[in-house]
């Protein structure tokens, strides 16, 4: 007999009963006469139409991946500039660590909030994910001479055992089963980051829109605002956006141009 662990799911998970809907068999009848079921039709749709997505949604994940990888010492080259550049820094990379553990199963790079029925999602950043390789923690030295970086790390929280992979922009080799590196360290970093992540966004939403009440009432004391004009018509966001398909064109571009 096999036994199989899946560290998939937490124990939090595990303890959480299943949802029932209970109702008498005479009820049951009258619905199913009425044409109407627990889970729809329409229902059933969206949930397919959501796993089609997220397949998609993968395989764009794994290419983006490699795109990123394939390019590590061009962006170590240009690491200055990403982090002083918000459109650069604020690409999502959230494909480019994979981590988890015992007992707490995978810990996500992608948060996804619900604020008055709509949702936020928020993403490990390039400029952050530049930031925690540049700690001890994230980075092994290889046998080329460069400094690779981790991209996967998995352990238990009870014995601090850890074992992780890192990626070297130099030589883009894979160096397997890094050992004697404390699991808590790798989490606690990578946690603290995303957190950062949050609050940074978070911080800067509140900050535009306590700049959009600045720029309404001023209109509305200028008598510049019409009828229908509200503190909304003022929320802006973060102006041009960028992918990692562009910074990475871009970036070779600036050094081609620079050797001509």
């Amino acid at each position: 007999m096999a036994i199989i662990f899946d560290d998939k799911k937490s124990i939090n998970d595990l303890l959480k009963k299943p949802e029932i809907h209970p109702g008498s068999f005479a009820s049951l009848y009258k619905r199913h006469n009425a044409g109407l079921t627990l889970v729809s039709h329409d229902m059933e749709q969206e949930k397919r139409e959501q796993e089609e997505l997220a397949k998609i949604y993968e395989t764009r994940s794994e290419r983006k991946k490699k795109l990123l990888f394939d390019n590590l010492d061009l962006i170590f080259r240009h690491k200055d500039e990403i982090l002083e550049t918000p459109r650069y820094a604020n690409i999502d990379v959230h494909y480019a660590i994979k981590a988890g553990g015992c007992y707490i199963g995978p810990i996500s790079t992608s948060k996804y909030y619900h604020f008055a029925g709509t949702l936020v999602n928020i993403n490990l950043k390039l400029g952050t994910l530049l930031e925690l390789w540049e700690n001890e923690q994230f980075k092994i030295s290889c046998k080329c001479g460069g400094m690779a970086v981790i991209h996967y790390f998995s352990g238990s929280p009870l014995s601090g055992a850890s074992i992780a992979a890192a990626i070297c922009p130099k030589c883009k080799e894979i160096i397997h089963n890094i050992r004697n590196r404390g699991f808590g360290n790798y989490t606690g970093l990578l946690l603290t980051k995303l957190y950062a992540n949050t609050e940074k966004v978070a911080k800067s939403i509140t900050a535009k829109w306590k700049l959009a009440e600045s720029e309404y009432e001023k209109k509305v004391a200028e008598r510049k605002a019409p009828i229908w004009y509200g503190m909304g018509a003022e929320f802006h966001g973060d102006g041009e956006s960028c992918n990692l398909e562009t910074m990475i064109n871009e970036l070779k571009l600036k050094e081609f141009d620079q050797q001509q």
